[in-house]
Order: structure tokens, then C-alpha cells, then sequence
């Protein structure tokens, strides 16, 4: 799955998003997930039956089940430091802080975490 890099348009933290359809689920069992709803209708079939369904079956199992199908649902994302920030995918520089404690660029940008930082941000 594609990575999208946001930043925190507060704290500049940048945070990593997965992009791109994240895949469907069985609703009745939460631990049936699969990438399309071919291989979640074969999964849950060859879980339930012991066995790999026919092209045929497959088809009857998604037509019987097509309730119980849902899409992944991935939760918005939000910054650890600053949860209420709004996230940008407008910024440009990069600095991987280590050593807070040790760093000028650190002391400057006013940050007190290790962590992959924006220099600059704006907002969307």
C-alpha cells in the first residue's frame, strides 16, 4: 500500500499514512480480512467448509453473505504529540532528531521528542 508523509501543522512531527483501498472484512468475524472481496468470500468459505470453494460456490457464498461484507475502516489520522492539529501534506525540509537535548535545530524548532521532523509547514 502506497505511504503518504503528513505533518502536524503544530508540533511539524511527521507522521506516515497508508493510502489506498485497506481491504474488507467479514463483519460476524473480525478476523476474516482479506485485500478484495474475492479473497475474503474464498477465505471465509474455505474457513467455514474446510476446503476451497468452486468458482460457482464462491459466487453463491458472496450473493448469501454480501451483508456481512465490509470495508476496512482506517481511523483518521492524527498526530501522537497533538491529536486536535490538523495534519498537512504541504511542507518541505526534513530533519531526523536523535538527541533533543543535544541538538541547535532541536533548541530552535522548540522540540523535545526524537522523531522525523518538517522544517516548514502550511496548511491545507
Amino acid at each position: 500500500m502506497p505511504i503518504k508523509s503528513l505533518a502536524c501543522t503544530e508540533c511539524h512531527m511527521i507522521i506516515d499514512v497508508n493510502e489506498g483501498n485497506p481491504g474488507w472484512w467479514l463483519i460476524s468475524n473480525n478476523e476474516i480480512k482479506a485485500k478484495t472481496k474475492k479473497d475474503l468470500a474464498i477465505l471465509a468459505y474455505t474457513t467455514a467448509n474446510g476446503k476451497a470453494p468452486t468458482d460457482a460456490e464462491r459466487k453463491a457464498w458472496d450473493k448469501e453473505n454480501k451483508g456481512d461484507i465490509g470495508k476496512v475502516k482506517v481511523p483518521e489520522p492524527r498526530c501522537p504529540r497533538c491529536p486536535d492539529a490538523q495534519l498537512s501534506s504541504d511542507w518541505q525540509g526534513l530533519t531526523i532528531l536523535l538527541d533533543t537535548n543535544r541538538s541547535d535545530v532541536a533548541r530552535a524548532l522548540s522540540i523535545d521528542a526524537p522523531g522525523s521532523y518538517a522544517l516548514k509547514v502550511r496548511h491545507n
